[in-house]
């Protein structure tokens, strides 16, 4: 009997090129590939590529093939479908020493243990698993999103200079796919912030048990989703704002709410949202300070936001 973890090893199921069938069965009808050139009207050499598995069967040659051989177009799709992609699994994507050390540089037993990978047995598994989680294609489309601002749109600002930039990246996109879960009816408005704010004030400054709930409640009323996020080894962060899939969202550590200062962070938070863009995100305690001027100058006024309402008990300016 094989160990546990000998279970637990992945192996894709192999799937053959369609000339491999395209043979058998011109074996079993007795047709030549000259003959099923002439039925067909593909040419000989074209038809050996295809039995040699060194050339596609395309939707024209399955039609094509569906009436002479009776076998249906879709079937022949199919094959090639399957095999195409069983080849571009196979094809070395996760292999090799910089995979290994992209993959070393994320706290991967955490991540593990909190639920966001699976518990891999190979390097091939792991990256499979990491790449899935981020939903990129490689280690340098990992890179172009989060350090290179290639697409500033959705990320606007590089992590390269903030502390533990590979934990980063994962515990932010793990609020990605909480956002993605989270449904909020109400559209963003940010003049019903404004009014509402004292209301959240005095939630803030009265928790009970139930306060972290009605809290989430009171801002999803609004159009805001509230992220708790577990935390990482080596991630100092304390919270995010940004908009994720069309919702302002404010991410924070799961252990946030027990601290002295989460009423600040909160209204720090929700001051970027009432006072900056769409396309900024806001990382608090990231221990990095952007080369834009403009960064920084939103930070002293989110700053200025949550002092001014935490400085007036019932929340009102």
């Amino acid at each position: 009997m094989g160990s546990r973890n000998d279970a637990l090893v992945f192996t894709p199921v192999r799937h053959f090129h369609p000339g491999e069938t395209l043979r058998e069965k011109l074996n079993e009808m007795e047709m030549s590939v000259k003959e099923l050139s002439v039925r067909t009207g593909e040419t000989e050499q074209a038809l050996l590529e295809v039995l040699d598995c060194r050339s596609a069967i395309n939707a024209r040659l399955a039609l094509r093939l569906e009436y002479v051989t009776s076998v249906p177009a879709d079937f022949w799709l199919r094959k090639q479908s399957n095999y195409d992609l069983y080849v571009a699994q196979n094809s070395g994507l996760f292999v090799g020493d910089s995979i290994k050390r992209w993959l070393d540089s994320f706290p991967l037993s955490e991540m593990v243990k909190h639920g966001w990978l699976k518990d891999s047995q190979t390097t091939e598994e792991m990256a499979e698993s990491v790449l899935h989680f981020f939903g990129v294609v490689s280690p340098e489309a990992w890179e172009n999103y989060y350090f290179k601002q290639k697409l500033k749109v959705a990320f606007r600002i590089s992590l390269a200079g903030t502390v533990n930039p590979y934990a980063l990246s994962a515990w932010l996109r793990k609020g990605e796919l909480q956002a993605q879960e989270i449904h909020v009816d109400a559209t963003f408005n940010r003049k019903k912030l404004k009014e509402t704010i004292p209301d959240i004030v005095c939630i803030l400054n009265y928790p009970d048990k139930d306060f972290i709930p009605r809290l989430r409640d009171a801002l999803a009323g609004l159009g805001i989703k509230l992220i708790f996020t577990k935390s990482l080894r080596g991630v100092p962060v304390k919270g995010a704002s940004r908009w994720v899939y069309g919702s302002p969202c404010i991410q924070l550590l799961q252990e946030t709410e027990m601290y002295d200062n989460f009423c600040y962070t909160v209204l720090h938070e929700l001051g970027h949202i009432c006072l900056h863009g769409k396309k900024d995100v806001f990382l608090e305690n990231a221990g990095f300070a952007p080369e834009d001027p403009e960064y920084t100058r939103k930070e002293s006024e989110a700053d200025i936001f949550a002092r001014n309402y935490m400085s007036t008990p019932t929340g009102n300016l």
